[in-house]
């Protein structure tokens, strides 16, 4: 497997993913859609290099924080890519997911294919109703499951969060 990491910036990786995927791609940017002091937007440069290390890879890890904004983002746009903005827009799931609105902006300028922040934008507008903090409890319930089954994240030293 290959993993394309986004961690927040200023957060230091473990080596797990260098241990054990065929290859990796850290990418360091906060989940933030609009310039805000000590936190790094993402950029051109950046989704870019997401794209280009994605491109041609089978089994890929795309993984953020949270896995609700930067890398569904990324995943969208890599989906959007490689089977069509329709198949693309089938990864998002309202009740988890809130891909960040910059990223996908800057992909579908980088990746010229029409629709894909149209096709963004009315999915967002459909599911306006639905807000995440509505199924934070049975988002919990389920770290906590993963927890009691012995799961930690080893992608990111955690420390550096503190």
């Amino acid at each position: 497997w290959h993993a394309l990491i986004i961690l927040d910036s200023g957060v230091y990786a473990s080596d797990f993913v260098n241990c054990h995927a065929c290859s990796s791609l850290y990418l360091r940017f906060d989940d933030v859609e609009t310039p805000r002091s000590n936190k790094q937007i993402p950029t051109k440069a950046l989704i870019e290099q997401g794209l280009n290390f994605a491109k041609g890879k089978e089994k890929l890890l795309v993984s953020c924080r949270a896995g609700q904004g930067r890398s569904v983002a990324l995943a969208y746009l890599i989906g959007c890519r490689e089977s069509g903005v329709t198949e693309a827009l089938k990864l998002l799931n309202p009740t988890r997911h809130r891909p960040n609105r910059l990223v996908v902006a800057i992909g579908d300028l980088l990746l010229e294919t029409p629709d894909i922040l149209e096709a963004f934008d009315a999915w967002r507008r459909a599911h306006a109703d639905i807000q995440l903090a509505d199924y934070y409890d049975e988002i919990e319930q389920e770290f906590q499951v993963l927890r009691a089954q012995g799961a930690v994240n080893k992608i990111c030293d955690m420390s550096s969060y503190c």
